[in-house]
């Protein structure tokens, strides 16, 4: 609590600071201050499979400040040629667990139709620009925009970013953190490094309702201590094409990906939502030898507004997993696992409604389908989540 009183009482000194800037006759740098409120309700029922003592489904009512909840701070120079972006995530649920994070830091130059790019933001890989409306659930179960369920996200990392835009086209090129979502389970006694940075380049076509934005994006994280011959290498990759299409009232988005060990890279800040579900990261056996696994996935969500202030929104996802080690014997540098794929899906119906430009109320319905169990092909489970969000903006 003392953490958010002091940002609080920093914003309000920021805002005091400039404002003899905005009663100026002569124009200077543009500062404003956002914010978004987001508050959950609702209930929670997971399988008795999920639970602790697997005997019986719960059910639990939840109210709290939802995670993506945010303050923030934009600046811009007098010639709009540099300007930079502080954004704070806010949340707040069970047991008082009240936290403050960064979400955002970052500043930009621009010259002519190029950008420069540099702090800690989300890329072009994993694009915010299309993701479905599924928001309920973030803070209670770690679910939102079936991240992690069809949707993949490039999450927020410091990295150096070029970008070009002309009329409707546009592509980037970023120098990223390597390694900064998760770090796999290796052998004890090891360190990680990496000799190069994460590398994403996209591209986007916009034409009336038509946006489309592929992107590839590759890393390799190696570890230091392993045994002699034992491998110490692991490559990470990913290759996604999301895109969106809008004429009228309707609105439809999809998303397939490839990649490999991407949990390492990509959705990790939302790798909690998956629980104990097998991850897209390296398998290492016995004897040291790595076997990379892969995921294949994508989702599609449609929207249509029955009204200008009303809409509804329906979406599927799905992703599927494999590794050749996971079903190999022990003996045979394998985990001994009966299957050696595995998929989960995910679906959602909302209808969000602007009581105000500034006021939206967003009734969700989510379930999520953990899919058979590698290990020994039995159900993993399942989940949904029903309530509603009350979101405020200003």
């Amino acid at each position: 609590m003392k953490k958010f009183f002091a940002i609080m009482v920093a914003v309000a000194a920021l805002v005091a600071f400039t404002a003899p800037a905005w009663a100026a006759d002569e124009p200077g740098p543009s500062f404003t201050v956002h914010g978004r409120m987001l508050t959950d309700i609702g209930y929670n029922k997971t399988s008795k499979e999920l639970t602790t003592n697997k005997k019986e489904a719960v059910t639990s009512a939840f109210v709290n400040l939802a995670g993506h909840s945010y303050l923030r701070a934009k600046f811009a120079s007098v010639d709009k040629t540099t300007g930079g972006f502080v954004e704070l995530g806010m949340s707040s649920k069970i047991n008082n667990t009240e936290s403050v994070s960064l979400r955002y830091a970052y500043g930009w130059w621009k010259v002519g139709n190029c950008k420069l790019v540099a702090g800690q933001d989300d890329g072009w890989v994993g694009s915010l620009a299309h993701h479905p409306k599924q928001y309920l659930g973030v803070t209670q179960s770690g679910k939102l925009l079936l991240t992690n369920w069809g949707y993949i996200y490039s999450g927020r990392h410091p990295q150096v970013r070029f970008e070009w835009e002309s009329g409707m086209f546009g592509f980037a090129l970023a120098a990223v953190q390597p390694g900064a979502e998760y770090v796999p389970t290796g052998p004890t006694g090891t360190d990680y490094y990496a000799n190069l940075p994460r590398f994403d380049l996209a591209a986007y076509l916009k034409a009336g309702g038509f946006w489309v934005q592929p992107g590839v994006a590759w890393s390799q994280l190696k570890m230091e201590g392993t045994a002699s011959g034992a491998d110490n290498t692991f490559t990470q990759f990913m290759a996604i094409l999301p895109v969106k299409f809008t004429a009228g009232p309707f609105t439809a988005k999809a998303e397939v990906h490839y990649g490999q060990n991407n949990d390492i890279e990509w959705s990790g800040q939302l790798l909690s939502g998956l629980r104990t579900l097998p991850r897209s990261e390296p398998f290492i056996g016995a004897g040291g030898k790595i076997e990379d696994t892969k995921q294949v996935g994508g989702f599609i969500s449609l929207e249509y507004k029955i009204l200008p202030v009303w809409e509804v929104v329906a979406g599927f996802g799905v992703e599927k997993l494999s590794n050749d080690a996971w079903k190999k014997a022990t003996t045979n540098n394998g985990a001994g696992y009966k299957n050696d794929d595995y998929t989960r899906k995910a679906y959602f119906v909302a209808l969000p409604y602007d009581v105000t430009k500034n006021f939206t109320i967003h009734p969700e319905f989510s379930y999520f389908d953990y899919g058979d169990n590698i290990r020994d092909g039995k159900d993993f489970g399942n989940e949904w989540l029903l309530g509603l969000q009350v979101k405020f903006v200003f």
